[in-house]
């Protein structure tokens, strides 16, 4: 009998890494070790609600729908990515709550770190409408929640098809399921 399938979380602040890592871990062969679907949060957004403000009440649509899916996704034995900042309480607990009766899907969650001002950096680079500017990129990047128990990748210090080889070898070999309620009331709350 094989592994249960469950949910891999690639959060962190924003321009940390996350987007360029999952792509490389969604473009693996179907013939992986561990077969899995990868949902980019924002892009649902993006897809759900393309004249979006991008309010709180938005930002927990896309959560919400993120999450449901993944519910599906796990009730016809697949194994999940999900990408996205993670940084707000009520964005953990929705995940939580959507996995309540699914105790034995496991949950791991990778925090990808990036100093304010090598997001900053990354920021400029970017191309893609955002409802970003710098000076929130930094102060997000200084006041991520960090978990202690989550796997921890230091966007700077390899380039991102390195981070996602070793991601990938941490999820098949070494990675434990988190403590759901604890990784959720890490979060931050809404100002």
């Amino acid at each position: 009998m094989g592994e249960p399938n469950g949910v891999l979380v690639l959060s962190g602040p924003p321009c940390s890494g996350k987007s360029s890592v999952g792509r490389i871990l969604a473009a693996e062969p179907p013939t992986s070790p561990r077969r899995h679907v990868y949902i980019e949060v924002d892009s649902l957004f993006t897809l759900m609600l393309p004249r979006s403000d991008r309010g709180r009440d938005d930002r927990m649509l896309a959560y919400d729908a993120a999450h449901l899916l993944t519910r599906m996704l796990l009730g016809r034995g697949e194994s999940v990515v999900l990408e996205c900042t993670y940084a707000r309480r009520e964005q953990r607990a929705s995940l939580v709550e959507a996995l309540a009766d699914l105790p034995s899907a496991p949950l791991q969650v990778v925090e990808f770190f990036i100093s304010p001002d090598d997001a900053v950096q990354r920021f400029r680079l970017r191309d893609q409408a955002t409802d970003l500017d710098e000076q929130s990129v930094r102060e997000r990047a200084e006041a991520f929640p960090f978990f202690d128990d989550a796997y921890r990748l230091t966007s700077s210090a390899a380039p991102p098809d390195h981070l996602a080889r070793t991601l990938a070898s941490w999820w098949r070999h070494s990675s434990l399921p988190m403590d759901r309620d604890a990784w959720a009331g890490a979060g931050r709350a809404w100002a």
